[in-house]
C-alpha cells in the first residue's frame, strides 16, 4: 500500500522580510499615526499583532496578510 508524507516548510527569510515591510508600512500610513500598533515575529513561531482597538488590529492583519502573499508565503 503506497504512502506519502506531507511536509510544510516556510521560508523564514521571506516571512522576516514581509514583517519588516509591514512594519515600515504601518509607520508611514496616516490611519496609524499616533497609534501604539506593533507587529512582532516571535522566535519563528508566531506573528504577534497588537493595537489599541479592533479597527487598527484588523488593519494590521490585512497589511501582514498582504505582505506575506506578495512575498509568496502560503497563508
Amino acid at each position: 500500500m503506497p504512502s506519502f508524507d506531507i511536509v510544510s516548510e516556510v521560508d523564514m527569510q521571506e516571512v522576516d522580510n514581509a514583517i519588516n515591510q509591514a512594519k515600515k508600512e504601518v509607520t508611514t500610513r496616516f490611519d496609524f499615526k499616533g497609534s501604539a500598533a506593533t507587529i512582532e515575529l516571535e522566535k519563528e513561531e508566531a506573528i504577534l499583532l497588537s493595537a489599541g482597538n479592533a479597527a487598527w488590529l484588523n488593519g494590521l492583519r490585512e497589511i501582514v496578510i498582504g505582505r506575506l502573499s506578495r512575498r509568496g508565503v502560503d497563508l
